[in-house]
């Protein structure tokens, strides 16, 4: 009876931590839109970013490997918790378990590149432009300048400042530009469909900053570079 109840709970537990720290991302997003002046004014100018974006990318794979101790291609919950003791980011194991759990985003069991590449991101969110240094002193200022950007992307879409990008948001956005024509309401839905990737109707950041880092080229460039 007791191992059902705990079959019971678990799921409810781990819903209970994703909105703990889905609510924690969104405060962070608030207050730095509150103190930070937007970015970008059109969507044509963050799809020109993404080659800086893969750029950036090309520096966090060295550091993604030199955290995958055992070279399996992911980082488990043991190499997440020697992680965040290298960048002294101060968690408990249960903090830090909820964490890997949280940037699973595909629930494969461990986290690959583009997901470390989220976590990074959003331990810079949530932490500061210390955590950077700690990764990559010779290469914090490149890191905080994309990190900067792509949550600035997101803070773009998200109209509400509410940390959950809508397809009205999406849509809204597209259309802006006064001199474009509409774009087709198929392909706001199918971008949208792409970064939903839960289905719940809501793109939190984390989900905004896999969709980014898939369209700006790497996964398709590692996949080549392993069939060879």
């Amino acid at each position: 009876m007791g191992m059902v109840a705990s079959m019971c709970t678990e799921p409810i537990k781990r819903r209970r931590a994703e909105k703990d720290l889905d609510d924690k991302v969104a405060a962070a997003l608030r207050e730095r839109a509150r103190s930070r002046q937007r970015t970008f004014r059109t969507v044509n100018s963050i799809t020109m970013r993404l080659p800086r974006f893969k750029d950036g990318l090309r520096d966090i794979k060295d550091v993604f490997d030199q955290y995958d101790e055992d070279s399996d291609g992911t980082i488990d919950n043991d190499e997440l918790r020697s992680c965040l003791g290298k960048l002294q980011v101060q968690m408990s194991d249960k903090e830090a378990d909820d964490l890997h759990r949280y940037c699973d985003i595909d629930r494969r069991g461990g986290i690959q590149f583009q997901e470390f590449v989220v976590l990074l991101c959003l331990m810079y969110l949530l932490f500061g432009p210390d955590v950077t240094r700690r990764v990559s002193e010779f290469e914090s200022a490149k890191l905080n300048y994309v990190f900067d950007e792509l949550i600035d992307a997101f803070l773009f879409f998200d109209k509400d400042g509410d940390g959950k990008m809508k397809r009205k948001d999406v849509t809204r956005r597209m259309n802006e530009a006064s001199h474009q024509e509409r774009t087709p309401s198929h392909i706001t839905a199918q971008l949208f469909k792409e970064m939903d990737l839960n289905r719940n109707g809501k793109v939190n950041l984390k989900e905004f900053l896999y969709s980014i880092i898939r369209w700006a080229g790497h996964e398709t460039e590692d996949e080549d570079a392993s069939n060879e």
